[in-house]
């Protein structure tokens, strides 16, 4: 065989192999991206929102027309609190506490309330949860306020259980009101036989995320 022949074929085995190998890089499939739950409240994240997020990353998030400044009452309304509300009065609204109101770079916490809300825990907590749910994740008595005030319904302590470690927070309601030993300043377990009763009564009627510990 000349040794021309012999060039063109070895150049032809060549390109053949490179060829191929081409081929087959190109055919992996692109990895897919991680979608994140835009739904989902972790202890460090609602959704894309994390610590580092401002009021332009709000909006630049949920869209600007849904991202709005609102002043509300605070507890009893004896003061008022400058807030961010996202999708305002829906099923999805989100309120963003600031640290630093005046200027909304760092916010202090995140809630949710209401039925229909579709924001939840990676454990499927989430409004509308019952005190048993929490009490089977937590493993332990949990002690909360009595309902029927300003200040009732909230979780107190996890008595160093599971969930007492956590960011995420969860406020109380008594769905049925058949007598008073649930109500008022006092506070309340679920060791309590009262309580026992109304585990599945007593459900989430706000969820709410610390982003800073000192916040907890």
């Amino acid at each position: 065989m000349k040794p021309i022949l012999l060039v063109l074929l070895f150049s032809a085995v060549v390109y053949s192999c490179t060829n191929d190998k081409k081929e087959k890089k190109d055919s992996t499939p692109p990895v897919a991206e991680k979608k994140i739950d835009s739904t989902l409240v972790t202890d460090s994240a609602w959704g894309l929102v994390t610590a580092t997020t401002d009021f332009d990353g709000l909006k630049s998030i949920y869209g600007a027309a849904n991202v709005k400044d609102e002043r509300i009452c605070g507890p009893e309304c004896i003061d008022s609190i400058d807030v961010t509300k996202i999708y305002a009065e829906t099923p999805r609204e989100i309120i963003v506490y600031w640290k630093d109101s005046a200027y909304h770079k760092s916010i202090g916490m995140m809630d949710c309330d209401g039925e229909g809300s579709p924001y939840h825990t990676a454990t499927g907590l989430k409004t509308g949860s019952s005190l048993r749910d929490i009490l089977s994740l937590n493993g332990k008595k949990i002690t909360f306020s009595g309902f029927g005030w300003d200040y009732g319904g909230y979780i107190q302590s996890y008595n160093n259980e599971a969930l007492e470690k956590s960011s995420i927070h969860f406020r109380l309601d008594l769905m049925e009101d058949d007598g008073t030993e649930l109500l008022g300043d006092t506070e309340l377990n679920t060791d309590m036989p009262a309580v026992q009763k109304k585990l599945d009564k007593i459900k989430v009627y706000q969820l709410s995320l610390s982003f800073h510990k000192e916040d907890n």
